[in-house]
């Protein structure tokens, strides 16, 4: 068994800190018979003042997928991280962010020469896009440029989620090649939502549209909101997510009073992390412009459920010919629109028959992609495990 001690900023009861969570979640329950991954998190949600009410903080949990220390503010530290595996043999330190000060740059540089016994593995998430480093770049390329300076990070493993990621990290650190292992975040099927996955609300001659993110400048509702003034059809769009940045979201609203009549527009606040499925479930399309994704569980989710899903080019999934999921330029939103236009010509038969023909997608996906044994093979190789023992526990 590997022990690992995974550093993330959120994680379960929580969701508002997006897609990781979900990853390393999954990450914990598909591979817990081979590598015991315990999580260092902060006691509370992204945004939230107060701790979750479930939760007993400054302590270890045990649960079915392995031990959770949920930190207060004080201990959601590099020393509080030290005192919290007191005693404990880790052989990874797994950080899940670059750019996190608490979360990983504190107990990197605080702790990699005291944790001389542990292997680094830091997964950027999606940091080093191009889209994300734009975000607060002047601060994000001074602290590259220092630590390229500084031959910081020289010595850690990296965690690449896609073939994308992987050139991100070598664009910022060169000398990194030969030590990044690229393991795609593991995804779990599980069930369709029972009835509303056979009989969708779909209406005729109306496209039900689902955004379902975070409210921020990445994900970038606005550019769909542009979109869809562009608009002929009857389109009804619903919003979900947790609004992070109040300016951004205040434009949104303008972009929002200038859209055509035929397009009517509602926020419906935050969901749940398991009313997600069931509330994509309800929609004909899933329209997601991001600026930039890791991977997009969010993606999958809907997938899942059997709705279809378009997507920029900033994200590292393929076209599927039989349109489960159709990929556009992001800088080409007339084609955006051409194609809301389209979906909403569908006839409700011809959006049944698609969602079914997307759960299929999704499953063939799930089923195929050698996900767990990817991931395995990282943890058995940062650890140092005899190529025999490795071969065992993947028999």
């Amino acid at each position: 068994m590997i022990k690992v001690i995974c550093v993330a900023d959120y994680y379960l009861p929580g969701f508002k800190g997006g897609g990781p969570i979900r990853t390393i979640a999954n990450m914990r329950k598909m591979l817990r018979e081979y590598v015991e991954i315990a999580i260092f998190t902060r006691d509370r949600d992204l945004g939230s003042d107060h701790p979750y009410s479930s939760i007993q903080a400054n302590c270890w949990t045990e649960t079915a997928d392995g031990p959770i220390y949920y930190a207060c503010p004080k201990k959601f530290t590099a020393s509080g991280l030290k005192e919290a595996i007191e005693g404990k043999a880790y052989e990874i330190l797994y950080l899940n962010s670059f750019f996190s000060y608490r979360g990983s740059i504190e107990i990197y540089q605080q702790l990699k020469r005291r944790l001389k016994t542990m292997r680094i593995l830091l997964a950027p998430r999606g940091e080093f896009s191009i889209g994300a480093l734009n975000l607060k770049r002047n601060k994000k390329r001074a602290y590259l440029k220092l630590c390229r300076l500084f031959g910081c990070y020289s010595e850690i493993y990296w965690h690449a989620s896609t073939a994308n990621e992987h050139e991100d990290i070598v664009r910022q650190f060169p000398s990194a090649v030969q030590r990044i292992y690229i393991a795609e975040d593991p995804v779990d099927i599980g069930e369709p939502p029972g009835q509303s996955f056979e009989s969708p609300k779909s209406k005729p001659g109306i496209l039900r549209l689902a955004f379902i993110s975070r409210i921020s400048p990445m994900k970038n509702l606005d550019g769909l909101l542009r979109i869809l003034a562009m608009t002929t059809r009857r389109i009804e769009l619903d919003i979900y997510g947790p609004i992070e940045d109040a300016e951004y979201w205040n434009n949104c609203q303008r972009l929002i009073a200038l859209v055509p009549r035929s397009v009517i527009v509602a926020y419906k606040g935050v969901l749940e992390p398991e009313s997600v499925s069931s509330v994509f479930a309800e929609y004909d399309l899933f329209a997601f412009p991001t600026q930039g994704e890791n991977f997009g569980h969010v993606i999958f989710e809907a997938l899942r459920v059997g709705t279809p899903v378009l997507v920029s080019d900033k994200t590292p999934w393929k076209e599927d010919r039989d349109g489960a999921l159709n990929v556009l330029p992001l800088s080409n939103e007339m084609a955006w629109s051409e194609y809301l236009n389209a979906a909403a010509d569908r006839g409700v038969d011809a959006k049944l028959k698609m969602r079914q023909s997307v759960r299929t997608y999704a499953e063939n996906f799930a089923n195929s992609s050698g996900i767990i044994e990817k991931n395995l093979a990282m943890f058995f190789a940062i650890s140092r495990k005899t190529a025999s023992v490795q071969k065992q526990r993947l028999d």
